[in-house]
């Protein structure tokens, strides 16, 4: 090999430049050995008696062990040297990999006009915010590229518009192929298995439908049939995949049905013949727990949020069916902390404490509980996240705090202030131009009457998105104050405000990871204060 190319090939670095400076190391151990040993002898034969042939051939001899002996020990050091050496390439070949490991997600869209496509991902569901991506469709196709270690699962979500939208889990490593057509997604590649699994579950528990105004018993029939249907899809899916990824998936697509049973707990009316309590210990033991006998939480779970969520929400009604009264959020995070063990109990009390600062709980209940958390939890993530959020709540605005004024035009040049909304609820949306719209929000402003609950769009850069329901405000250069009295870092961002005028949540929920459940919840909460 010449000397420019061994230069070329180092100067490249990585496993190539590892390859050769081994192979040049072994050549100059290979010269080194052969220059000593000739070196000893050659000493050896000059210093030895030569009295006699006999004896300089009993000294030759005895020369001739010991360079053999000299030579099997440096043949020994250089072989340990060779495998040392093997070893640490191997190693620095297997992180290579690991690092470099890739995820393709591409797709095409053959029926609707597409301009953009958006994709986001979760490392750590309910603990760490998406990494989220934008591609603008030069023709129908788009592709995504995003690096994870081999091997590991993540939950994704993309969103074409127009009703193409999808919720689904990749490998690393891993290729999907998302193929769009009518009513329908179609997927390919290595790691389809997975996705297609969730989008069939999905599609089935889609076909249960949820009657006009049902009273609890209907919805818990509703939510126990939701649940056995995706169920047997699964379980057609069993033997495709591994037992650990198909628990994952099964806790996704089962979580939601099941955390919308166990909320139909505080849905029945009292009735004249028994107290409300007495009735819900009865519905909760005989409508409620049969359905959910067969699904078991275990450290492979902890990865979805839709699980996790149903675990607090389990957590909550087991609370209230001991105790006979209904709980504060220091009470569930004792319960879930006493019921809970290792990463699943990490994570489900970074999820709820979480949810705690997004929801603007009580601070001095808030800050009990999360400087008891991070006395006692072992994931490293969890605990800097929680620190991350605890260390930000102490500044800027909370909950409780009166909401900052504000009034600049809307896309129609007329002037609009905060103040206006007073007596509703407001849902203030901060976004950036190259968002897409997310098919939840649309969704959730479906669940409220408008004179309510107002909607506030505020673009802070760009173009307002279409398809955005409620008022739409341009952020001006001039106001951009706004972001700082409202401790806006990223986009989206979402603050409540109460009908008095006071902030009611900061930092919901991501919207995305849960079809806007958990927002809902906190503006309902928020319409009976």
């Amino acid at each position: 090999m010449n000397l420019p190319m061994v230069k070329y090939l180092l100067c490249a670095g990585g496993v190539f430049g590892l390859l050769i400076q081994a192979a040049m190391a072994q050549t100059a151990v290979k010269e080194r050995t052969s220059h000593d040993t000739a070196r000893r002898k050659a000493a050896l034969e000059k210093s030895a008696p030569q009295s006699s042939d006999a004896q300089g051939n009993i000294v030759r001899n005895v020369a001739g062990q010991k360079v053999a002996s000299d030579n099997r020990a440096v043949q020994s050091g250089r072989s340990k040297a060779h495998i040392i050496q093997s070893a640490a390439i191997q190693k620095t070949v297997t992180q290579y990999n690991t690092t470099q490991a890739t995820t393709i997600i591409t797709g095409k869209i053959t029926d609707r006009s597409i301009q953009k496509v958006s994709f986001a991902y979760w490392t750590d569901p309910g603990i760490t915010s998406a990494v989220t991506q934008d591609t603008i469709l030069p023709t129908d196709s788009f592709y995504f590229r995003i690096p994870l270690p081999v091997g590991k699962a993540v939950f994704f979500y993309t969103d074409a518009g127009n009703g193409y939208h999808f919720y689904g889990l990749i490998r690393g490593g891993d290729s999907l192929r998302l193929w769009m057509q009518g009513d329908s997604i179609h997927f390919s590649g290595n790691g389809a298995a997975l996705s297609r699994a969730i989008y069939a579950a999905r599609q089935e528990q889609g076909r249960v439908v949820v009657p006009l105004n049902a009273d609890a018993k209907q919805l818990a029939e509703v939510y126990r049939q939701q649940l056995q249907t995706g169920s047997k899809v699964l379980a057609f899916y069993r033997d495709s995949m591994p037992a650990a990824e198909w628990q994952l998936i099964r806790a996704h697509a089962l979580g939601e049905p099941a955390a919308n049973l166990v909320s139909t707990l505080w849905k029945l009316s009292p009735a004249p013949d028994s107290t409300l309590e007495e009735r819900q210990v009865l519905f909760y033991k005989n409508n409620i727990l049969p359905a959910l006998s067969s699904f078991t939480s275990s450290d492979t779970t902890y990865m979805a949020i839709r699980y996790l969520s149903y675990l607090l929400q389990k957590a909550e009604a087991d609370y209230f069916i001991e105790h006979r009264y209904e709980c504060n959020n220091r009470a569930i995070y004792e319960w879930v902390k006493t019921h809970y063990s290792g990463r699943l109990r990490d994570r489900l009390l970074a999820h709820s404490l979480t949810m705690g600062f997004a929801a603007g709980n009580q601070q001095e209940e808030q800050e009990w509980c999360v400087k008891d958390y991070l006395s006692l939890v072992q994931d490293e993530t969890c605990k800097q996240a929680i620190a991350k959020l605890y260390g930000r709540s102490r500044k800027g605005i909370g909950k409780g705090n009166v909401a900052p004024a504000f009034s600049f035009p809307d896309q129609n040049g007329k002037q609009v202030s905060l103040q206006q909304f007073s007596g509703k609820v407001v849902l203030l949306h901060f976004y950036n131009g190259a968002d897409s719209l997310l098919p939840a929000l649309p969704e959730i402003q479906n669940c409220f009457d408008e004179a309510g609950v107002s909607f506030v769009n505020i673009c802070c850069n760009g173009s307002a998105v279409k398809g955005l329901l409620g008022c739409m405000l341009q952020l001006d250069e001039q106001h951009r104050d706004v972001l700082t009295q409202y401790n806006i870092s990223k986009y989206p961002s979402y603050i409540i405000v109460g009908k008095n005028g006071k902030v009611y949540a900061t930092r919901p929920p991501d919207p995305a990871a849960d079809h806007g459940t958990a927002l809902t919840n906190i503006i309902y909460e928020a319409l009976l204060q």
